[in-house]
C-alpha cells in the first residue's frame, strides 16, 4: 500500500508543470486588448460591420485562450445580420447573441483555432480534445 502511494504522489508530481494554471487578462490590459482584436478583425469583416464584445469569459492558459462574450452592434445596439452568412438562421430564430473563440498564441501573434458565431448549444464541448488546448480554460 505505501509503495502505491508513493507512485502516486510520484505521478502527480511529475505531472504538475503540465498543469496550467488559468487566468483572465484585466481589462484595459494589453494582453485582452490584443486577444479581443484577434477575434473581433475577422468577425467585422464577415459581418460587415462594427462589432463591439460584452465578455462574458476570458480565460488564458499558457498559448491557449478561450473568449465567450456577447455580441453587440454599434452603440450597443443588436447587429443587424442582413446580407451576412448568418442572415437566414438569424431569421428563423436559430442564432444566439453569443460568441466564443478558441485561440493559441503563435509567434507572438493571437491566431483563431476555433470559433462558433451565434451558437445555440455548447459548441466548444470538444474543443480540448480536438485542438490539444487545456481543459480548465473552458471550466471557469
Amino acid at each position: 500500500m505505501r509503495h502505491l502511494v508513493l507512485l502516486l504522489l510520484s505521478l502527480i508530481a511529475m505531472n504538475a508543470p503540465l498543469a496550467q494554471s488559468v487566468r483572465t487578462p484585466e481589462p484595459g490590459s494589453q494582453e485582452r486588448k490584443a486577444l479581443l482584436d484577434a477575434t473581433r478583425a475577422p468577425l467585422e469583416q464577415r459581418l460587415r460591420q462594427p462589432v463591439l464584445f460584452t465578455v462574458d469569459q476570458l480565460n488564458v492558459a499558457g498559448d491557449w485562450a478561450f473568449l465567450r462574450a456577447h455580441l453587440q452592434g454599434a452603440g450597443g445596439k443588436p447587429l443587424d445580420f442582413a446580407g451576412t452568412p448568418f442572415e437566414e438562421a438569424a431569421r428563423a430564430g436559430f442564432l444566439s447573441r453569443t460568441y466564443v473563440a478558441l485561440l493559441q498564441r503563435q509567434q507572438g501573434h493571437w491566431a483563431i483555432r476555433a470559433e462558433a458565431v451565434g451558437p445555440t448549444d455548447v459548441a466548444w464541448a470538444n474543443w480540448a480534445d480536438n485542438y490539444g488546448a487545456p481543459a480548465a480554460l473552458f471550466d471557469h
